[in-house]
Formats: structure tokens, C-alpha cells, sequence
């Protein structure tokens, strides 16, 4: 959350080649899982930190997120020992500390990026509960502060937020594309808290739930979509297949005859 623009595009063209599919020594499924942490991970987070205005605006939303927790007096849950520790005795130094002690490690191995993920993802979170403001200095800054170079900017039309949830459902898609149904609802529910208004939070619920033989409550995640978007694709797509009536079972067919088959006609 601290990090420059130099660092971070040091860190992407980094992982870039750590998660390229022509590393040596992997197998053809381990390319592919590269290949997709790469491509709904990676490259969405560095498009938004790489830019100023989607970077200042990602920022926001996190900012209000931690401010309405605060308001409501929420208690996180927290499943690693380090971001326990930093809760109970919260200091920026210290987060910076841990964070720098984590990162290195988050892509060593395919099997422990999501372990260091989560792990990076608590300790962002504890950093935005408790600290007051954010002290991240970004060009869009600077140029607010001074007036005079501001003014001879063109304005640019605003873009939406990103969403609160975008690394659950990042990691979601993941979980779906290889079947991990569980682990990819404990994202999606996440993803709801997060950001409970957005349809495809509940599309891919569904999706999950489907395929989880839970075809009632797939219906209503796919309805619940549909109403917050009436274009959701993936809610659309699947709705059909929960809707239609189970058929009932088959009759087994009737004996004729009597013991052993005496009295056939």
C-alpha cells in the first residue's frame, strides 16, 4: 500500500517471468495454473496501481471500507499469527516490516501463492483498521496540491471505483476455473460482504452452488444477480439450468408371472 511506481513495476515485470509460461521444469498443468494467476491476479493489480487516478480511487474505496468497519465497531477475523500480531500492537513500521518479510515468498512455489496471499491480504487489512489515513504520495496528489498546474489539465470523465472485492472474485474465478468449488464460495462470500451490490459476486455463487448439486440456492443467487444487473452473462447463462423442473423418477417395470416365472401369459 506504501509501495512507489518504480517498485511496483519492478515487482510486476518480476513475477512477469516467474509466472511466464515457458518457465523451465513445469508441467503442462502447472503452466496453465501459472498462466491464470497471472492473468486474473497479477495483471489486474498492476493495471490499477500503475495508474494514478485508478490507483487514488482503489485507495478511496478501501479507505471508506475501513471507516465503516471502524463505525460499526467490527472485529476482523484474523487466521494468521502475523496479522494477529499486528492488530494487537499496530504500528506502520511494523506492517512494512512484515509485509517485507512475507512478499518474497508469496510466488517461490505454485502451492504457496494463495497461503501468501491471504496472509498479505490480512495485513493490508489490519494496516486499514488501524491506522488513520493512508500516507501515500501519488502524482495525482502533488498536481491537487498545486493549483496553478491542475487548472491547465483537461478533465477527464470520472471512472467507477474498483470494487472492494476485486481479489476475492479474482481469486474466485481462479478457484472456478479449476474446480474448487468450496474454496471458490468462501471467496465469493467474502466478496459479498465486501461489496454486497455486485452481480457478479452472486452470479458466480450460483455457479459455485450449481455445481455443488445446490440447485435452489444457485436459482437464488442467480436471481439475486439478475436483479442488481438484468445483463449478468455468467447468471444468464446458468439460470435456465436450476429452473427447470426435476424429473421424477423412473418406475421400475412391472413383473409378470408368478414364483420363478410359472403363469407367464
Amino acid at each position: 500500500m506504501t509501495t512507489d511506481a518504480a517498485q511496483i513495476r519492478k515487482k510486476f515485470l518480476k513475477l512477469a517471468k516467474v509466472l511466464h509460461p515457458d518457465v523451465f521444469g513445469r508441467s503442462d498443468e502447472e503452466k496453465e495454473i501459472a498462466t491464470k494467476y497471472f492473468s486474473k491476479m497479477v495483471s489486474p493489480a498492476y493495471q490499477v496501481l500503475n495508474s494514478d487516478r485508478d490507483r487514488g480511487e482503489y485507495l478511496a474505496t478501501l479507505r471508506m471500507f475501513a471507516q465503516t468497519k471502524k463505525q460499526r465497531q467490527e472485529t476482523p477475523t484474523l487466521t494468521t499469527e502475523l496479522s494477529q500480531k499486528l492488530y494487537r500492537i499496530p504500528h506502520e513500521i511494523t506492517y512494512k516490516q512484515y509485509v517485507e518479510q512475507v512478499s518474497p515468498k508469496q510466488y517461490e512455489t505454485l502451492d504457496s501463492i494463495l497461503e501468501y496471499t491471504e496472509l498479505l491480504s490480512e495485513l493490508n487489512l489490519v494496516y486499514l483498521l488501524t491506522q488513520n489515513s493512508l500516507s501515500l504520495t501519488t502524482s495525482s496528489s502533488a498536481a491537487a496540491a498545486n493549483p496553478s498546474q491542475s487548472s491547465t489539465q483537461p478533465t477527464e470523465p470520472v471512472k467507477p471505483a474498483q470494487s472492494p472485492a476485486l481479489r476475492n472474485l479474482n481469486m474466485a474465478e481462479l478457484f472456478i476455473s479449476k474446480k474448487q468449488w468450496s474454496d471458490a464460495l468462501k471467496e465469493l462470500i467474502t466478496a459479498e460482504k465486501l461489496d454486497p451490490n455486485n452481480a457478479k459476486v452472486y452470479a458466480l455463487k450460483g455457479l459455485a452452488q450449481m455445481n455443488q448439486n445446490a440447485a435452489a440456492i444457485a436459482k437464488a443467487s442467480f436471481q439475486k444477480a439478475l436483479k442488481l444487473d438484468p445483463k449478468e452473462p455468467t447468471a444468464l447463462k446458468y439460470l435456465s439450468q436450476v429452473s427447470a423442473p426435476a424429473k421424477p423418477p423412473e418406475k421400475p417395470p412391472e413383473k409378470k408371472g408368478g414364483l420363478f416365472g410359472w403363469g407367464k401369459k
